[in-house]
């Protein structure tokens, strides 16, 4: 179970590497984009973690450049959040959509960080202490899953202006813990 927790945690950092970074993008006067991604079922109130660690993929490569998909699509959901939480008219409609596919891929997480599958020594990505310090990464896979089921679940301007920092927040501790940035 420790080191399934530990795999769900790595998953996170990597995760959360992809949510964004740099300067905040000043608010927009229109609701703010759509994201190209297909309609999700309503979120569900339990946060159940996966965290399995599996055994390390025959292809290592086609499977963390699937990873690496994953967590751009991520990136690009919680940057239609972000915008629509900057925005004074959000569109709740985009946000609903955008908040169930974060969540979708904060629930499955847990899977994306096999033994083998660490990025080089000094190149941006998962850092080692994915795998090595499983369990704090699982920890804070379980508030990512947490908080990303809470912004699945708001309903509209005021619910998501309350509930996003929190969200925003998960990510930023995976990635100060567990990603490597990029150097500039």
């Amino acid at each position: 179970m420790k080191f399934a927790l530990f795999a769900s945690a790595a998953i996170l950092a990597l995760g959360l590497a992809a949510c964004g970074g740099g300067e905040p993008a000043p608010a927009p006067s229109e609701p703010a984009p759509v994201a190209e991604v297909a309609p999700a079922p309503a979120p569900e109130t339990v946060v159940a973690p996966v965290s399995t660690m599996g055994e390390t993929p025959a292809d290592v490569p086609a499977f963390m450049k699937a990873r690496h998909e994953k967590y751009e699509d991520l990136g690009k959901n919680f940057k239609v959040v972000l915008d629509n939480f900057k925005s004074a008219t959000p569109d709740m409609a985009a946000v609903t959509t955008a908040a169930a596919k974060v969540k979708g891929y904060a629930d499955e997480m847990g899977t994306w960080f096999p033994p083998g599958t660490a990025a080089e020594p000094g190149k941006p990505g998962a850092k080692p202490n994915i795998w090595t310090d499983r369990a704090t990464f699982d920890a804070a896979l379980v508030k990512l899953q947490t908080e990303a089921t809470k912004l699945a679940a708001v309903t509209d301007a005021a619910s998501l202006k309350a509930q996003f920092p929190a969200t925003g927040a998960t990510c930023k501790g995976c990635h100060d813990t567990f990603r490597e940035e990029h150097k500039k």
